[in-house]
């Protein structure tokens, strides 16, 4: 018996699983002989059919099956195809698409490399190309540039495929693509610019694109094909050296883009002309860093806080974008004291009794810190910090109490009674 055409299919299907009815009723084999004419598969042909068009499983996997699959996406996992299985051409291009990004970082992530941006911006675009054939070949999508004919076009015997944003379109259809799509235009329009000219001053330029680029990379290829062949686990943040200390980055920012030529910044500029492109994190993700501090003889220079797009909350959303952070200017050392190591020190060089009781009020009464039962907060930061710790303060705050409490007069006046000297 001829099967039906496709619109067909899925109500075959149902009515061979009802008869069929989970083994309580007519055998695989017996539906495959009144349907197909041929009982040969022993249920196989009848599995496999339920499963493309119901997708029901309506065969028993024994655990050694299973335990070949978990290996098989192990082995996928790590870049490479399992040994006695020939890939099909989909699954090398998708091997291909993987392997072009982790390159692209391994270019990106690499101190020594000068050529960041034009060599980044060759692997990425390399990187989409392949998974847009990847995925158009398992969508049965034509993914080769046709003639008027509609005969395959060929270069050196080879069918030319289409260019990428054109399959990304074809692939990636939905509206809900278009700041991925933008950013995929964004790397191949910068690809055609300066694949061959030396520009490092672009690098922190594309920041923002090539992170939102990488992050729709791995959602892509995880949703379309497995998390199996995502990136990941194989990838960590990276650590850097600039930017951290540089109370002049925005400036040292803008005076790059303009040593650009004309053309780069002009391309960098119409870029993001579009407000809805801007807030868009699949077209570009900026990243706010905030420096903070906490209250330890360790501290680190900064902790940053990372947090995936689509987790942010509303509150945050509109801070982010009625706001931006810019930095104090430092005036000198940051103030790393606790109020014991600060007594502790004064105590040193003082020949009166002091403690962190005796601190406190003069801190108040130099008007370092606000009156009992006001809010916490530094009145002079050339001194003194407050954190969600509690008060910092620097060595120039334990030169100036020093200075202020030496002397009995000066003891009674800061502190409120007489001072009691040292055994």
């Amino acid at each position: 018996m001829e099967l039906p055409t496709d619109k067909g299919n899925e109500a075959l299907a149902r009515k061979l699983y009802a008869e069929w009815d989970e083994g309580r009723g007519t055998s695989k084999s017996e539906l495959e002989r009144r349907y197909w004419g041929d009982g040969s598969s022993h249920g196989r042909r009848f599995d496999r059919f339920i499963r493309d068009h119901l997708g029901i499983q309506t065969s028993k996997r024994s655990k050694q099956a299973n335990r070949i699959e978990e290996l098989e996406r192990q082995v996928r996992s790590l870049g490479h195809h399992p040994v006695g299985i020939e890939p099909t051409t989909e699954e090398t291009h998708l091997l291909q698409s993987r392997e072009a990004c982790l390159l692209a970082l391994r270019v990106w992530n690499d101190p020594t490399y000068s050529f960041r941006t034009g060599a980044f911006s060759l692997l990425f675009v390399t990187a989409w190309n392949n998974l847009a054939l990847a995925m158009a070949m398992r969508k049965k999508i034509e993914w080769r540039e046709l003639d008027k004919t509609g005969a395959p076009i060929l270069i050196d015997e080879m069918e030319k495929t289409r260019h990428t944003d054109d399959l990304i379109n074809s692939v990636l259809s939905s509206e809900q693509y278009k700041g991925l799509k933008e950013n995929i235009k964004f790397w191949i329009n910068l690809r055609n610019r300066v694949a061959h000219r030396y520009l490092p001053e672009l690098d922190i330029q594309v920041i923002p694109q090539a992170q939102a680029g990488l992050l729709n990379f791995e959602t892509t290829i995880s949703n379309q094909f497995g998390k199996e062949h995502g990136l990941a686990e194989k990838l960590s943040v990276p650590l850097h050296l600039s930017g951290f200390r540089d109370p002049d980055t925005y400036k040292n920012f803008r005076q790059t883009q303009a040593r650009l030529p004309l053309d780069i910044q002009s391309f960098l500029s119409g870029a993001e002309h579009s407000p809805e492109l801007l807030t868009d994190d699949t077209y570009a993700l900026r990243v706010s860093f905030i420096p903070f501090v906490p209250a330890s003889g360790t501290s680190p220079d900064a902790i940053a806080h990372f947090i995936k797009p689509g987790e942010v909350s509303t509150e945050l959303t509109e801070a982010l974008t009625d706001y931006i952070v810019i930095p104090k200017i430092s005036r000198g050392p940051r103030p790393d004291l606790r109020p014991s190591d600060v007594v502790n020190k004064v105590l040193q060089r003082i020949p009166f009794h002091f403690n962190t009781t005796d601190h406190a009020k003069i801190a108040r009464y130099l008007k370092i810190r606000p009156e009992k039962g006001e809010p916490d907060r530094s009145l002079d930061e050339d001194f003194c910090e407050h954190s969600p710790y509690g008060y910092l303060y620097n060595q120039k705050w334990v030169d100036r109490v020093v200075k202020e409490i030496s002397s009995a007069e000066g003891y009674k006046r800061a502190i409120g009674r007489d001072p009691v000297p040292k055994n």
